[in-house]
């Protein structure tokens, strides 16, 4: 075959889906119309890469050497909307788009939010550490309005809701062998 049939066949063959595809949850999704559903996959797809870094980001925040009382699967859904509007150049959905989407999973039981003084402390460390690892910050510029929007992902009911995150990394492998 040629160069040119190789990739033709890729350029045209099926989309494979990702572990990022909106719309994938095995619960049932609220009822929108059609551009606040858009909007809210928007919201969800973003979402979805960070639970799947959730474990990695929980070891990072236990490696600073404070234990924090929680199960070590930890989100920032403000960071997430940070990176949209980063994303699509402050044009993406509003934020209280992205709150439905974390509003949804928590009656879900999906996520779960930190108490506040645990909220608190690991929004001190995340200061600490940015501090430390840039050496740019000055103290006023060390906290961002979403560093205490962290909340706990129920590695169990997270994979209820998104079976196909066994194919995403090895955590969620691990989590589901569990």
């Amino acid at each position: 075959m040629s160069r040119f049939s190789d990739w033709w066949k890729w350029f045209t063959a099926p989309p494979e889906p990702s572990v990022f595809d909106a719309g994938r949850a095995s619960i049932q999704y609220p009822p929108l119309g059609r551009n606040e559903l858009a909007a809210f996959h928007r919201c969800e797809t973003h979402l979805l890469r960070e639970i799947v870094a959730a474990r990695s980001w929980g070891r990072q925040v236990e490696a600073r050497g404070s234990q924090f009382p929680t199960n070590g699967w930890l989100i920032m859904p403000g960071r997430v909307y940070s990176a949209l509007m980063d994303d699509t150049r402050g044009t993406g959905p509003r934020p209280p788009v992205m709150d439905a989407v974390v509003a949804w999973l928590a009656d879900a039981g999906a996520v779960q939010p930190l108490l506040e003084r645990t909220r608190d402390d690991i929004a001190t460390s995340n200061v600490a550490e940015r501090r430390a690892d840039h050496a740019g910050y000055v103290p006023d510029d060390g906290t961002r309005e979403w560093d205490h929007d962290t909340w706990q992902v129920d590695p169990d009911r997270m994979l209820e809701v998104y079976p196909h995150l066994v194919e995403a990394n090895s955590d969620w492998k691990r989590a589901a062998t569990r």
